[in-house]
């Protein structure tokens, strides 16, 4: 049986220049995950990196976003390319990769998502993400429908942030705001001004080199200023925080106890 791999909608928004919003998934846990995507949010964003994930946990979640029509994107918990290879053969065909510095590290990071001569991703004839072999032309024409995110999160990536843009396959450009306050002497204050700047220089050149702009802010008045600036692809929260700020603030609505 004959299947086409569904369309990427969220590369396909970013590339109309049509802003999208998404949700951190960091619950590590497939009914969680099941929840936020049925929330009408563009994408959601399933993290690798600062969660109790692993690639099993991963599959499991991305099967059951796939019944709803949000894309789920995949942060890995480094460039390795072993992992990318891993992921993208589960059927992680969105991936975010998180502090990437430099234009060379940005080009290895295509190269391990490209099959040969293009780069250096293994082949394997039938995976999870070509359907078990039954997308036909799955590796010919994958490329057309993966999304790599790659995120800015230091001043070595903000000084790059031209020369990554710039490379063929790199689709979006995502701030990492608070490693990039941390890495620029604000800790968690993304809203310092010389880390504002940094992250406009960022946007700014990823428009220079037609590519989209990321950023996570979940805080709606940020959301909505970083929108409004031509930020593309925002997360407006997480699914942790919703759980944490939501039953912190019903047990607070019935407490009669002294603070």
């Amino acid at each position: 049986m004959a299947l086409e791999e569904r369309k990427n909608r969220l590369k396909e928004q970013l590339a109309a220049g049509q802003a999208s919003i998404g949700i951190w998934c960091s619950l590590a846990n497939p009914l969680t995950t099941e929840i936020v995507a049925g929330s009408g949010a563009d994408w959601l964003l399933i993290d690798g990196e600062h969660s109790p994930n692993d690639l099993r946990s991963i599959v499991v979640q991305l099967q059951v976003a796939a019944a709803f029509p949000c894309e789920p994107v995949v942060r890995l918990p480094s460039d390795d390319p072993v992992l990318i290879k891993q992921f993208l053969d589960a059927g992680a065909r969105s991936l975010m990769i998180p502090n990437v510095r430099t234009a060379d590290q940005a080009r290895a990071i295509v190269e391990s998502a490209n099959y040969a001569p293009d780069g250096i991703r293994g082949y394997s004839m039938n995976h999870r993400a070509n359907q078990f072999g039954r997308i036909v032309g799955y590796h010919e024409n994958c490329g057309a429908k993966r999304l790599l995110a790659l995120q800015i999160e230091c001043e070595s990536g903000v000084a790059s942030a031209a020369e990554i843009a710039a490379i063929d396959g790199v689709d979006v450009l995502f701030v990492g705001p608070g490693d990039l306050s941390c890495n620029m002497g604000a800790m968690g204050n993304p809203g310092a001004a010389h880390v504002q700047q940094a992250i406009t220089a960022v946007r700014e050149a990823a428009v220079a080199a037609g590519k989209a702009s990321g950023i996570l802010a979940p805080v709606k008045a940020d959301a909505d200023r970083y929108l409004a600036d031509g930020f593309g692809m925002v997360a407006v929260g997480a699914d942790l925080g919703l759980l944490a700020r939501g039953s912190d603030a019903l047990v607070a609505s019935f407490s009669t106890r002294d603070a």
